[in-house]
């Protein structure tokens, strides 16, 4: 009898350890994925003699309904979409040079939702419409970080552009099911190029000399197989700055803030500017065309919540062949926030708005009648199945369209499919709201 206690206590105890030292484990890994979520954001790297092999995916069920500006005349019956996705199945390779400080990363993308390549051109401002993915492996990064002191790297090749902080952070630290209909919009994606990126305690700056917006996977002489536009740049400079006021660096790489974390709050801005049309002729009637694109924006985590805002514009001025010029500014504000009801269970809102120029002589013009802005209003929640860890996650969210979209889609540089929003789509006329009800569990191991 004395035997049998003695092993049941054991056991109990032994369970217990098990438990916490899984949990520490789980906390160590978290925190593993949170420092190499800031390299990624920050363009840095730090593996030199090893490879790290990642997966991430993500398994989304989306309900959207829209509501006609004139029943019965546009949608007829085609006014709900529902179904599943994989919006996004990556595999991220990371290794270092032995016996340099030089580190390599490659990633690629097989998303079964939509395959970001382009056919056709938009307006004279982006490279055209997305198409269906077939599930074939889409390089996004391939780059190489060479360290050069304690505070400066040297990076070179295809990467996301740094301008927005929203856009760079990873999608498994995004806040919700995905990313603000807003950033969709403004995002100018990756680009290839080279740069410089400066790291201290209190400041991180990033400069890069690049082909300019949506230059993924393009040759030195034109825009991926398809395009009828040429669109990579002649010449193309983009920088952001971080200030990171109190805290450290690790807190912003994500949205979430934990229970017990400290106190943070970081600022940032960032400028870019790219000409095309000199060296790669653009097609029809545009000579060169030049894009200039800013964003500010800042973050504050405490102990179980945390807000985020962003401002975001753009500028496309596009001298035309026959003489003149045309040019549009469209903007944008996404303001977010979040809080841990419990260490696992978290809830978050965020309010978004795309603000378009409506002056007739605008690139894309808009009518008399269509609506000069969209707004978003998203609600939802996270459970994560181990604490402080994006290893394995659950969100849902509910988003309500405001506006008429009518033409949204033909202004933005890149799509806004993802996002699960039709309106954004430029062959969905004729839609004056809309709900979309998202859910979605993501693996990253």
């Amino acid at each position: 009898m004395k035997k049998t206690i003695t092993t049941l206590a054991l056991v109990t105890m032994s369970g217990s350890a098990l438990a916490q030292s899984g949990l520490d484990i789980d906390r160590a890994y978290a925190a593993e994925l949170r420092a190499d979520a800031n390299t990624r954001s920050s363009l840095l790297g730090s593996n030199a003699g090893s490879l790290d092999v990642e997966v991430f995916t993500q398994f989304r069920y989306t309900y959207n309904s829209r509501d006609e500006i004139a029943p019965g005349t546009a949608l007829g019956d085609s006014d709900t979409t529902v179904g599943f996705s994989a919006p996004r199945t990556q595999v991220r390779l990371s290794g270092g040079v032995e016996g340099t400080d030089i580190t390599g990363h490659i990633s690629f993308d097989f998303g079964g939702a939509w395959d970001h390549g382009r056919t056709g051109n938009r307006a004279g401002i982006g490279p055209g419409t997305p198409t269906f993915g077939d599930g074939d492996a889409t390089l996004r990064d391939a780059y190489a970080t060479w360290g050069l002191d304690d505070n400066w790297t040297f990076l070179f090749g295809q990467m996301k552009n740094p301008l927005h902080f929203e856009s760079n952070v990873a999608p498994e630290h995004s806040q919700g099911v995905e990313r603000s209909l807003t950033n969709s919009f403004f995002d100018v994606q990756y680009t290839q190029g080279i740069g410089f990126n400066y790291t201290d305690d209190e400041w991180k700056f990033t400069f890069v000399l690049s082909d300019g917006p949506v230059a993924q996977n393009t040759f030195y002489t034109a825009a991926p197989l398809g395009t009828a536009v040429n669109f990579e740049s002649d010449f193309s400079l983009t920088g952001r700055i971080d200030w990171l006021v109190s805290g450290n660096w690790d807190q912003f790489a994500d949205f979430a803030s934990w229970q017990g974390s400290n106190d943070g709050f970081r600022v940032g801005a960032g400028l870019h500017w790219s000409q095309a049309g000199d060296t790669n002729p653009l097609l029809g009637a545009i000579d060169t065309q030049t894009v200039t694109a800013w964003t500010v924006d800042a973050q504050y985590e405490s102990d179980g919540w945390g807000l985020f805002a962003a401002y975001m514009s753009t500028n496309v001025d596009n001298d035309l062949l026959a003489g003149g010029s045309v040019d549009q500014t469209d903007e944008g504000f996404v303001l977010q926030g979040n809080v841990f009801m419990t260490e696992q269970f978290e809830l978050f809102g965020r309010y978004d708005i795309i603000i378009l120029e409506d002056d007739p002589a605008a690139i894309t013009p808009l009518a008399a009648t269509d609506d000069d802005h969209y707004s978003t209003i998203t609600v939802g929640f996270n459970y994560y199945l181990v604490p402080e860890s994006y290893a394995a996650r659950f969100s849902m969210d509910v988003g309500f369209g405001l506006d008429d979209s009518t033409g949204l889609d033909t202004r933005s540089f890149y799509d806004t499919a993802t996002t699960g929003y039709i309106g954004g789509m430029g062959s969905a006329t004729g839609i004056e709201s809309e709900l979309t009800i998202r859910g979605q569990f993501s693996l990253l191991f």
